[in-house]
């Protein structure tokens, strides 16, 4: 009898989140207003969770996390399943957990409005995307780290913060051998907060990628976390392999120590609206932050001797930094914002990972194929807590990365000159400030030189198994085209108006046009070609450029990967924070997030946020490099403090257990 109580107490030890016994997570603005902390934060996803984290590891450190969104407890369940599973994961279009961001009709997608999902919820979009853990190159990093002059954002010296946030665990051997999966364990990190871990379950034709590119002629480096990422792999995933459950920016950097750090609180459903400014001297110095709390209209204020950190991402902190009177003077006079500082770069540079997918009916075994009874008991099996027993409980995809060569094949050398002598053609509008087209240019340069001529990857293909057919889609992972982002409406409730100008540099439509007569060859070869029937979309009718290109406009979405809007750039290039993470012209004022990316990255934008942010947390502290610094080793943060915590739970469970057996 002992032993059934204990075993029936197991699964649900192991199930429940460490997060049910909250202190410092609170929703009345009432406790924080006119208070003085030494560091405020600006959002609650990757950046200001990490930060806080970080900064609080001083116990003397007192710090203000503030999230628009919730605290996620009334969907915990929906949050813990992936998104894209089968399962019920938790949706983000038309919910209160998404910003509800569209961009500005596209004139060259037809007019369309795209959606640009963004969690708003504590951890951000972590709590709501699909997982997918992709990690950036040493080329990429390298041409950053020169673009800014500062050898600290160079591969090897970002490479100890990748490994910093994540425990990795290696796949089982019979898994390895089948997906041909190496490992290459000096890119990895073993003792982080953020799990990664590969699916427990693999679709049959996973097994068919990667030798299928060795017949296209492509050989897959070792391991893509390893500076290299050349080839077909299946991804691994941001989710706790003992469990089932996401693994996201809450979990790991609040959860753990929300209840023991004092120094720690973050006040929920409170919009920043602007930052606040000492502006006594020549250079503004911001001291603190206005907010709205609970969709009302009243404002409230909180202090800061230190510093202001935004963390809103690559669509809120440039907002924030234009509400404070921080960006284009055009764009902040026609709002009746008064300018503090006009820095032209605000909101510019602006790109994004656009993708059309091409469909076969197939032989292989889909989600699609699940029947609602079938997605039922699966469901039921997820929320019982048994989860090695759950199939369909993660996202599993295989991704590869194509050079230039291989997509244009002849062309290249005609594209290569095309792209040179028209590069700067068609920015993202011809009355942008000097500063930003030389920022353009900067980076259709490093993009040219680094990426395109150096035979790193361009496009990115993902095998989707979700619906009805075989899915590939196709990805531009270094786009020309630069949209913006920017005010068009004075009430801070609103979002800034978002326009991604896809497809504005002639070069991106021809290379996904390329790309799609790629996957065609793909699909066309063996293995993969044995689970392939028709072409269902676009189909086999639209073979001419002019065709594949009117697919494209009417059919090309985002791959939900923004960055870049408050690039770390030199000023004079429209920059917007210097290698420092620091705000130009003001002080004490930092953007840490996505935003600062400064060139577009061929990889899905999870992995490189959390390692910017880590980095950026250390600059804060004054640590250069992450072996300067205590969280190198510090055992109470992230993972180490949570399984230590997991651990003391389950053996007060049985000690419980124990004493209940007993009566």
């Amino acid at each position: 009898m002992k032993l059934n109580l204990l075993l029936g107490v197991l699964p649900i030890v192991t199930a429940t989140p460490f997060h049910q016994f909250k202190r410092n997570i609170i929703n009345d603005a009432n406790q924080v207003n006119n208070q003085t902390y030494d560091y405020i934060i600006a959002g609650a996803g990757i950046g200001g969770l990490i930060t806080a984290n970080r900064l609080t590891e001083d116990e003397n450190t007192r710090v203000l996390v503030i999230e628009a969104g919730g605290n996620g407890d009334d969907v915990r369940e929906r949050i813990d399943i992936p998104a894209q599973a089968y399962l019920d994961g938790l949706p983000v279009d038309g919910s209160p957990y998404d910003w509800a961001i569209y961009t500005e009709a596209q004139s060259n997608l037809n007019g369309r409005n795209l959606h640009w999902p963004r969690g708003k919820i504590v951890g951000g979009s972590t709590a709501v995307n699909a997982l997918y853990m992709t990690r950036s190159t040493k080329d990429q990093h390298d041409a950053w780290s020169e673009l800014i002059d500062d050898d600290g954002w160079n591969w090897d010296n970002l490479l100890p913060y990748f490994r910093r946030f994540e425990t990795f665990t290696t796949p089982k051997k019979s898994l390895e051998k089948n997906l041909s999966i190496e490992i290459e364990h000096s890119a990895h990190g073993y003792d982080g907060g953020i799990q990664i871990s590969f699916p427990q379950y693999n679709y049959p034709q996973n097994g068919l990628w990667q030798p299928t590119f060795e017949n296209l002629g492509i050989d897959s480096d070792n391991d893509p976390f390893s500076g290299q990422n050349i080839g077909g792999y299946i991804t691994p995933n941001s989710i706790d392999p003992d469990t089932q459950l996401r693994s996201y920016a809450a979990s790991a950097y609040l959860y753990p120590i929300e209840t023991s750090r004092s120094n720690l609180v973050v006040l929920t459903d409170a919009l920043v609206t602007r930052v606040n400014f000492d502006t006594s001297s020549a250079r503004p110095k911001a001291n603190g932050v206005s907010f709205r709390a609970n969709g009302n209209n009243d404002e409230f204020q909180a202090h800061a001797t230190n510093e202001v950190v935004i963390a809103g991402g690559t669509l809120g902190s440039p907002q924030i930094l234009l509400q404070s009177g921080i960006g284009p003077r055009e764009n902040l006079e026609s709002q009746n914002v008064n300018v503090l500082v006009d820095l032209p770069g605000v909101g510019a540079h602006l790109q994004d990972h656009i993708s059309a997918t091409v469909e076969f009916s197939t032989t292989a075994p889909v989600g699609g194929s699940l029947s609602d009874s079938e997605l039922d008991e699966q469901l039921e099996i997820f929320r019982e807590g048994h989860f090695a027993r759950s199939l369909y409980s993660t996202p599993n995809g295989a991704i590869a990365y194509i050079p230039l060569e291989d997509i244009m094949g002849d062309e290249t050398s005609t594209f290569l000159d095309q792209l040179e002598a028209n590069m700067t053609d068609a920015t993202s509008s011809g009355d942008d400030p000097d500063e930003v087209k030389a920022g353009y240019r900067a980076t259709y340069e490093s993009d040219l030189e680094n990426v395109y001529k150096a035979g790193n990857a361009v496009v990115e293909i993902l095998m989707n198994n979700l619906g009805s057919n075989l899915g590939f889609q196709l990805a531009l992972q270094h786009p020309f085209s630069r949209g913006k982002i920017y005010l068009g409406s004075s009430d801070t409730s609103e979002n800034a108006k978002v326009d991604p100008l896809y497809l504005s540099h002639p070069a991106d439509i021809q290379l996904i046009r390329n790309g799609l007569k790629y996957i065609r060859r793909l699909a066309a070869t063996e293995p993969i070609s044995t689970m392939i029937r028709d072409e269902v979309s676009p189909g086999l009718g639209t073979s001419s450029d002019d065709d594949l290109d009117d697919y494209i406009r009417n059919s090309a979405v985002s791959q939900y990967h923004p960055a870049s809007s408050c690039a770390m750039l030199p000023e004079e290039n429209g920059g917007v924070v210097d290698s420092q993470m620091r705000v130009y012209n003001v002080d004490n004022l930092r953007v840490i997030d996505s935003s600062t990316i400064p060139l577009p990255v061929a990889a899905h934008h999870m992995q490189v946020t959390y390692a910017i942010c880590e980095k950026g947390a250390d600059l804060i502290r004054g640590y250069q490099k992450a072996s300067d610094s205590p969280s190198a080793t510090d055992s109470e943060s992230g993972a180490s403090l949570s399984k230590h915590f997991n651990g003391q739970l389950l053996i007060m469970m049985m000690i419980i257990a124990s004493i209940v057996n007993g009566l």
